[in-house]
C-alpha cells in the first residue's frame, strides 16, 4: 500500500451486526446499557439497598415505556421478573422504591370500581434525565434503547408465559431461579452480561484482591457487597451452569458466560455463510484493560519509534500498543505514512516531530544534569501513547532552560491548583482519563477540591471520600437547607484548602486531608450548629464561641490585675514574666479540675455500666433458671413453668371463661341474674361440646397432644369471635342503642345544609347513626361483662390477723375438705380407680369410661369425651 493510500485513507463506518439473538450487541449498545444499569444503580436511593429492591428498579426501567416513561405491571408479575413473592414486592421493594422517590406508584383501578388491576410505576430518574439533564446523560434512553435492554432482561431473566395463538416463550437464564438470593443472581448475572466482550469473557476488575480470587472481586465490585457473600453468589451460578470458570494456556482465570458465547458464535456463523462482515472473531481491543490474558503480550508489540527505516517493508505495520489519533489536515499527505506513527512526518529538526522536548535524542549518558527529563521516562517505561498516571512536565520553548528555584518549576498540575484554588474554578486534573468523574450531585460541592479527587487511585478510596461528603451534605443541610448544602460545603473546602501550606501540591495525603481536615465541621462548642465560630443556619457569630473567648480574657485580665497589684514597683518585664507565670499557672489549674471532674465522672460511669451488666446478668441467670423450672401442671422439665400442652388447655379454659362471660353480658337479662347463669352455663356446654369435637378430629388425624391442646385453644378463639359478634349485635338493638342512633341522626340532618343534596345528607346521617349504634353496643358489652366478672370473681383473701387463721392454714383446710368424702348423692356411685363420683347404674368393674379408656391406651381427647358423656 503506498504512502498516500494510507494518508487519505477514510475511516470505514462500524458494521452493525444483526443479534442472533438477545444477547449479541454491538460494542456502543453494550456500553449504552452498561453505562444505563450503572447510573440507576448509583441512585442515592438504591444505593445499599436490597437486591431485590435494585433488580426490581432495572426491571420497571427495562419495561418502561419510552413515551411516558412510565410501565404498569402488578406487584406478582414484577415478583415473577425479580424472582421474589409479590408480598416480597408489596412489603419491601414498592416501599423502598417511592420511599427514596425512584418511583411514584400508584394503584390502577377498574373504571367504575374500586378493584385494584395493577400498579403504575413511573420512574422519576428517567424523568429528570429526560427533561432536565444533557443530551448524553446515560439514563436519557430513547425507544430502541428500551427495547434492546427489555430483550437482553427477557435473556436473563424472563419467568416464560404463554399467548393467546398458542406459542410458548421460553424462561431466560435464570428465569426459574426463584428463593432466597435469587434477586442477587439474577442481578449479578445481568451486570456479568453488560461486562461480557464477544467472546463471552467477562472483563475483570483490576487491582489488589482478596483470598477469593479476582472472580468473586468483580462481582464483589459490581454488586457493592463482601467478598463473603459474592463467593456464595458465583457458586449459585456456577451451579446453575450460566457462568463457567477457565483458566488460560498462560495460566490467568477468565469468567465466562456460555450463553453469551455461543450466542455471538451463532451469529458470527450465520455471517460467515452470507459471505458479510463481522464473522471473524474479534480479536483483542488495543489499550482496553482486560484479566482475561487476551491482551497483546509486550514482547510481540513493535517499538513505537524506529529511526532510519524505509517508508515501507516491516515498519509499515504500527505497534500493538499505539495509541489511535485523529488525523491534521494541514500536515499534509505525509501524516501518517511509513511507519504509521503520529510522531512521523511533522516538521521539526532532524527525524524528531516538531513540539517535542529539546535535545530529546540526546544520549542519556551525555549531559544528564543539563537535558531535560525524557518524555517517555526511559526503556521500562511507558509509550509516549500510554502515559504514566503522574502529572505531565510542562514544555519549555527551545532554548530556555527551567530553574528549580523559579515559581513554576513544580508540575503543571500543582500550579493549575494553586490557581483554581484561589479562584474556585474547575479542573480536569490531568488524567481525567484515567479516574472517574464526580458524580453529578458531588460535582459542585467538591469543585474546589477537584485536583486531589484526582489523585484518588483506588475505587475503595473514592467511595470512601464520596460517602463523607455525602454524610457531610446531609448534616449541613439538616440547617442551611438542601438547596444551600452543596454551595456552602464548597466554600468551607475553598477556605480550609486556601489556609493549608502549598495548596493543592502541600497535601501529602489526599484521603486524610478531605476526612479529617476539609469535609469535618470545626467548632470549639458544643453547638452542632457551629462551624468555625459561625451558625451555620444564620451566618452570626456562635454566642457559645463568643463566651469562652470573653472567659479566656476575663481569665487573663484578671490575672493581670492580681500582677499590678501584687507587684506595683516592678518593671514592665518583670510584671510581664510574672503575668505570664501566674497565667500559666492558672491554665494548669484549670486543665486539673477538667482533668478531675473527667475523672469523676469517667468513675461514675464506670459504676453505672459495672451496675446495667450485673442487672443484665442477673436477668439472664433469672431467664435461665425460668427456662429450666419443669410444668407446673404435668411436671415435665426444662418448659419455663408451663409446657406447650398444658399452655394450650389453661388458654382453652381462659377463651371458655370469656365466652360465657359474653354470652352473659350480650345475650342475658340484667336483671333476672338466674336466666342470665342458665344462659351461660347452656352456652359454655356447647362449647365445650364443639370443643371435643375438634380434639376428636385431630386425635384421629394422628396428632398428638400438643397438637389437639392448639386445635382446641384455636376452636375456644373462634367460638369467643363468634359469641362477641352475636353480643354486639344483640346489644345494638338495645333501647339505648336505638336512642343514640336516632340522636345522631337527628345530629347529623341538621347538618344538611353542608351537603350538595338530600341524599347525600341522608346517607350521611345514616352512616353516623350506624357509627353510633356501634359503638354503644360495644360501651355496654364492655360495661356488663365487668360487672358479670365482678359478681362471679371471688373476693380476695384478707390478710390473716392474730385470731384468724393464716393462709397455709387456710389453703391446708380447703385440701383437707377437698380431700374428705363428700356425701353421696341418691343413685350415684363411685369409681374403683380414680375415686371419681358419678350419677347413674355403675359399671360391673365400678370403673368410669376416662378409666377404661386409659386402660385400653386411648388418648386423652377420648378418655375427655368418654367422661363427658357419662357425666351428662
Amino acid at each position: 500500500m503506498s504512502r498516500a493510500t494510507m494518508a487519505v485513507r477514510q475511516a470505514e463506518p462500524a458494521p452493525v451486526w444483526e443479534a442472533a439473538n438477545s444477547l449479541t450487541h454491538t460494542d456502543k449498545m453494550r456500553s449504552r446499557l452498561r453505562a444505563a444499569a450503572r447510573a440507576l444503580l448509583n441512585q442515592p436511593g438504591l444505593v445499599g439497598a436490597p437486591d431485590p429492591v435494585r433488580m426490581g428498579a432495572l426491571v420497571l426501567m427495562a419495561k418502561a415505556s419510552a413515551a411516558d416513561l412510565a410501565v404498569e405491571m402488578t406487584a406478582r408479575e414484577l415478583g415473577r421478573w425479580v424472582g421474589v413473592s409479590a408480598s416480597t414486592v408489596g412489603h419491601e421493594v414498592r416501599p423502598h422504591l417511592d420511599r427514596e422517590q425512584i418511583t411514584d406508584s400508584s394503584d390502577v383501578l377498574r373504571p367504575g370500581t374500586r378493584i385494584v388491576t395493577g400498579v403504575r410505576w413511573p420512574l422519576r430518574p428517567l424523568w429528570e434525565a429526560r427533561h432536565h439533564q444533557d443530551a448524553d446523560h446515560p439514563l436519557r434512553l430513547q425507544k430502541p434503547d428500551f427495547a434492546v435492554l427489555l430483550g437482553l432482561l427477557e435473556a436473563v431473566c424472563a419467568p416464560g408465559w404463554s399467548h393467546e395463538d398458542g406459542t410458548q416463550t421460553p424462561a431466560g437464564l435464570l428465569g426459574r431461579r426463584t428463593g432466597r438470593g435469587a434477586a442477587t443472581d439474577r442481578l449479578a448475572l445481568l451486570l456479568l452480561v453488560l461486562e461480557a466482550r464477544a467472546m463471552g469473557v467477562v472483563r475483570l476488575c483490576g487491582g489488589a484482591v482478596g483470598e477469593h480470587g479476582r472472580m468473586v472481586a468483580t462481582i464483589a465490585r459490581l454488586l457493592g457487597c463482601s467478598s463473603a457473600a459474592a463467593a456464595q453468589v458465583l457458586d449459585r451460578l456456577q451451579a446453575a451452569g450460566v457462568v463457567e470458570a477457565r483458566v488460560t494456556p498462560t495460566g490467568r482465570e477468565q469468567m465466562v458466560i456460555p450463553a453469551v458465547e455461543a450466542a455471538y458464535r451463532e451469529m458470527r456463523r450465520i455471517r460467515r455463510a452470507e459471505g458479510r462482515p463481522g464473522g471473524l472473531v474479534p480479536g483483542p481491543r488495543r489499550g482496553e484493560t482486560s484479566a482475561g490474558g487476551d491482551q497483546i503480550q509486550p514482547g510481540s508489540a513493535n517499538e513505537q519509534v524506529r529511526r532510519g527505516e524505509s517508508d515501507s517493508g516491516a515498519g509499515a505495520s504500527s505497534a500493538g500498543l499505539h495509541a489511535y489519533h485523529s488525523p491534521v489536515a494541514d500536515l499534509g499527505d505525509e501524516g501518517a505514512a511509513g511507519n504509521g506513527f503520529s510522531g512521523y512526518g511533522r516538521g521539526g529538526p532532524g527525524d524528531l516531530p516538531g513540539r517535542a522536548c529539546a535535545r530529546e535524542d540526546q544520549a542519556a549518558g551525555t549531559d544528564a544534569a543539563a537535558a531535560p527529563m525524557p518524555v517517555t521516562g526511559g526503556a521500562d517505561s511507558p509509550l509516549r501513547g500510554e502515559m504514566p498516571k503522574t502529572p505531565t512536565i510542562p514544555m519549555q520553548p527551545e532554548g530556555q532552560e527551567q530553574t528549580a528555584g523559579e515559581p513554576s518549576a513544580g508540575s503543571g498540575l500543582d500550579a493549575a491548583a494553586e490557581l483554581l484554588a484561589d479562584m474556585g474554578g474547575h479542573h480536569s486534573g490531568g488524567l481525567r482519563g484515567r479516574v472517574p468523574r464526580l458524580h453529578r450531585e458531588l460535582q459542585v460541592a467538591l469543585a474546589p477540591v477537584e485536583a486531589l479527587w484526582d489523585r484518588l487511585e483506588w475505587t475503595s478510596t473514592r467511595r470512601l471520600v464520596a460517602d463523607a461528603t455525602r454524610r457531610e451534605l446531609r448534616r449541613i443541610g439538616t440547617w442551611v437547607g438542601d438547596s444551600r448544602a452543596e454551595g456552602y460545603l464548597a466554600k468551607r473546602l475553598t477556605r480550609r484548602l486556601a489556609a493549608q501550606p502549598g495548596r493543592a501540591s502541600g497535601v501529602k495525603d489526599p484521603v486524610g486531608w478531605l476526612l479529617h481536615r476539609g469535609l469535618p465541621t470545626r467548632s470549639d462548642c458544643a453547638d452542632q450548629r457551629c462551624d468555625e465560630g459561625t451558625l451555620m443556619h444564620s451566618g452570626a457569630d456562635c454566642e457559645r464561641c463568643e463566651d469562652q473567648v470573653l472567659d479566656l480574657r476575663a481569665r487573663r485580665r484578671r490575672v493581670a490585675a492580681q500582677v499590678q497589684a501584687d507587684l506595683p514597683d516592678a518593671t514592665p518585664e518583670q510584671q510581664r514574666q510574672a503575668f505570664e507565670d501566674q497565667l500559666r499557672e492558672a491554665v494548669d489549674a484549670a486543665a486539673a479540675r477538667f482533668e478531675e471532674r473527667r475523672r469523676t465522672q469517667a468513675a461514675k460511669d464506670a459504676v453505672s455500666d459495672a451496675k446495667a451488666a450485673a442487672d443484665r446478668a442477673q436477668q439472664k441467670a433469672d431467664e435461665a433458671a425460668r427456662r429450666a423450672m419443669p410444668c407446673a401442671q404435668c411436671g415435665e422439665p426444662e418448659t419455663g413453668g408451663l409446657c406447650g400442652t398444658c399452655w394450650g388447655w389453661s388458654e382453652t379454659e381462659k377463651l371458655l371463661a370469656h365466652a360465657k362471660t359474653l354470652v352473659a353480658a350480650g345475650c342475658g337479662d340484667p336483671d333476672d341474674p338466674g336466666i342470665t347463669a342458665a344462659l351461660a352455663d347452656h352456652a359454655e356446654t356447647e362449647a365445650r361440646t364443639h370443643i371435643q369435637d375438634a380434639c376428636a378430629q385431630t386425635d384421629a388425624a394422628g396428632g398428638t397432644d400438643s397438637m389437639i391442646a392448639l386445635a382446641a385453644k384455636m376452636k375456644a378463639q373462634d367460638i369467643v369471635d363468634e359469641y362477641r359478634a352475636t353480643a354486639l349485635r344483640t346489644l345494638s338493638c338495645s333501647l339505648q342503642a336505638e336512642a343514640e342512633a336516632r340522636n345522631a341522626h337527628a345530629a347529623q340532618m341538621r347538618r344538611r345544609h353542608l351537603h350538595p343534596d338530600a341524599e347525600t345528607a341522608e346517607q350521611a346521617a345514616t352512616e353516623a347513626a350506624a357509627e353510633a349504634r356501634r359503638r354503644t353496643a360495644e360501651h355496654l358489652l364492655a360495661q356488663r361483662s365487668n360487672a358479670w366478672l365482678t359478681a362471679h370473681t371471688p373476693a380476695p383473701v384478707e390478710p390473716a390477723s392474730d385470731d384468724q387463721p393464716t393462709v397455709y392454714e387456710a389453703g391446708a383446710a380447703q385440701a383437707r375438705a377437698t380431700v374428705a368424702p363428700a356425701p353421696r348423692p341418691q343413685g350415684a356411685w363411685t369409681c374403683t380407680a380414680c375415686g371419681l363420683t358419678l350419677i347413674g347404674q355403675p359399671p360391673a368393674d365400678c370403673r368410669c369410661a376416662a378409666c377404661e379408656g386409659k386402660a385400653a391406651g386411648l388418648s386423652r381427647a377420648e378418655r375427655f369425651a368418654r367422661l363427658a358423656g357419662a357425666v351428662s
